[in-house]
């Protein structure tokens, strides 16, 4: 019994001399292999002028959508939408579209890069290369076109290019508004100076 304790006593000791040299070397390993900080490859920041962006009031992904009177739904989204200075309810928008849904189930989308949106006069004008698609299958370009946002009625004005269902033609304006006699349908007229291709085999 005796050689058996002098034994584990012998193992204690060398344990409490040896267990803390490891972890000693361990320790000073760690420190030697570690990469050193390359202050050049911190994360870096992105540069904000907290200022300008105070002064630049901006909406993102704004949409407005309503019905109304002769139960045309009519919604507008836009990708940004600013404020005009000094003129409230004012605003200009970028990638500005518009969707006008007539209770006989007729379509018409608008779309322009550019626009305006004028809340008092519940008016939307679309400038620049404005698009209009119908879903009697017209798909009209103009330069300015104005939609409505309290009735379901659309006026393009400054020349007028469409393509449909084997017609090509040109207008001095366009109308897009519902049939005096079916209100649940839209009508196109084109005004002024109307050039008309017929194209039967389309």
């Amino acid at each position: 019994m005796g050689g058996r304790d002098n034994a584990y006593s012998r193992l204690v000791f060398w344990l409490k001399i040896l267990l803390p040299l490891a972890a000693l070397a361990i320790l000073s390993t760690m420190f030697l292999v570690a990469r050193t900080i390359d202050p050049s490859r911190a994360i870096p920041y992105a540069k904000v002028d907290v200022n300008a962006l105070a002064r630049d009031s901006r909406i993102t992904n704004p949409s407005y959508s309503g019905v109304t009177p002769d139960g045309s739904a009519i919604a507008v989204t836009a990708a940004l939408v600013r404020p005009v200075p000094d003129q409230p309810g004012h605003a200009t928008a970028v990638d500005l579209t518009a969707r006008m849904n007539s209770q006989g189930g007729s379509s018409a989308e608008m779309r322009s890069a550019t626009g305006e949106i004028d809340t008092p006069a519940n008016r939307v004008t679309f400038t620049g290369d404005v698009k209009l698609d119908t879903s009697a299958d017209y798909h009209i370009q103009t330069a300015h076109l104005t939609s409505s946002l309290n009735e379901a009625r659309v006026e393009a004005t400054g020349g007028v290019t469409a393509t449909g269902p084997m017609v090509t033609l040109t207008a001095t304006a366009m109308t897009l508004a519902p049939d005096a006699v079916n209100k649940a349908e839209y009508v196109l007229v084109f005004n002024g100076d109307v050039k008309l291709v017929y194209q039967p085999g389309q």
